[in-house]
């Protein structure tokens, strides 16, 4: 799993939608400055889902 910054603290989980022919979806931990300025991360339509770990730790 790729992260934004190693020296960051993950708060959310993107994951993308696969490309086209394949079935991987890439997933990112994101910090909350980052994902703020989420140019970063390709276009809305890119974007299958945006979990914050909150939810996945609770």
């Amino acid at each position: 799993m790729n992260q934004c910054e190693d020296r960051h603290e993950p708060k959310y989980k993107i994951i993308y939608k696969p490309t086209i022919g394949q079935i991987y979806c890439h997933e990112w931990l994101v910090c909350e400055q980052c994902y703020e300025t989420k140019f970063h991360f390709g276009s809305e339509d890119m974007i299958k889902s945006i979990v914050p770990l909150s939810k996945i730790s609770a």
